[in-house]
């Protein structure tokens, strides 16, 4: 009996090893950028209700202390996983940031503070447009990010794709779901646990 007691716990062990092994080898390229920036990728939805924790109490402070300091390279990868609409809001920020990056935190920002219910489609283009109109650029660069989130196949209907393929290809099933130069953020939600990773990773 102490004999299959030990089996089964070097297996536990084995397997916790190897998915700790397995998770760092999916984000090994997710500590820094070509510029040697320590990479934040968060991945999440517009939709998500627990994102808006993040984006009300920790990004202000994030934004504050690193991003306007340009200390680390933010990313928000969207998932688009709650609902047909998400996709479109994944695909406007990615017109935004490609157009306009500067402006893109401006916009996510603003996403969040008109979240409905996640049950609901409330993501549409009449909505997405309101949101761009508020954005600090001038009317041709609005209207052509409208356009390409609006065009099938354009950029950030790529872009949109190729982030639902980035979270399934890393096995991120939860948002929000935060890496910290590969290193993945235990508790999201508690702004020590990012200031830490921020500092360990420097």
């Amino acid at each position: 009996m102490k004999k299959l007691w030990l089996c089964l716990g070097l297996l536990a062990t084995m397997l916790l090893i190897t998915a700790c092994s397995s998770d760092e080898d999916a984000h090994k390229d997710d500590k820094q950028n070509a510029n040697g920036k320590i990479k934040i990728i968060e991945y999440g939805d517009f939709k998500c209700s627990y994102c808006k924790k993040v984006e009300s109490n920790i990004m202000p402070k994030l934004k504050k202390d690193y991003i306007d300091k340009d200390k680390v390279d933010y990313q928000f990868v969207n998932m688009a996983f709650l609902g047909d609409d998400s996709i479109i809001g994944s695909r406007a920020g990615h017109a935004v940031q490609q157009s306009a990056p500067k402006q893109y935190l401006d916009f996510q920002k603003l996403m969040f503070e008109q979240q409905g219910d996640a049950e609901k489609e409330w993501i549409t283009e009449s909505l997405v447009d309101k949101q761009i109109d508020k954005l600090s650029i001038d009317s041709k660069q609005k209207e052509k990010i409208k356009k390409d989130y609006k065009t099938k196949d354009s950029k950030s209907w790529k872009a949109a794709k190729k982030d639902q393929k980035q979270a399934e290809d890393k096995n991120i099933d939860t948002a929000p779901t935060v890496y910290i130069g590969g290193e993945k953020v235990e508790d999201p939600y508690d702004y020590d646990n990012y200031k830490k990773l921020i500092e360990k990773n420097k």
